[in-house]
């Protein structure tokens, strides 16, 4: 089953263009990981430097997979000094499974 994952970041101020440029080198890496999908990156209309990224996987494995890359792993880690908190990642399922409060009636 399909899965979007939303990743929140919130950037030091200064750091923002150091930020967006890492932000491509990891979207260009990950189109190349088996099961990637798609990918958009949206910014705080009201905050700049808050940024959240979605992207859209074939399974969770996959994604599993792309985490544990040594080369997201490597651009992460440049990243983490660039943050101002932690980022925070969200896995959400996309289409066949029907939560049970859902009445389809």
């Amino acid at each position: 089953m399909a899965v979007k994952v939303l990743i929140k970041r919130r950037f030091k101020q200064d750091k923002i263009k150091e930020a967006y440029k890492l932000l491509m080198e990891l979207r260009s890496l990950a189109t190349l990981q088996t099961g990637y999908v798609s990918g958009e990156t949206l910014i705080g209309a009201d905050d700049p430097n808050k940024l959240v990224v979605i992207s859209t996987w074939i399974s969770a494995n996959r994604w599993q997979e792309w985490l544990a890359n040594p080369k997201r792993k490597s651009a992460a880690q440049k990243m983490e000094s660039l943050l101002e908190s932690p980022e925070e990642a969200e896995v959400f399922l996309v289409g066949e499974r029907i939560p049970e409060w859902v009445d389809m009636a």
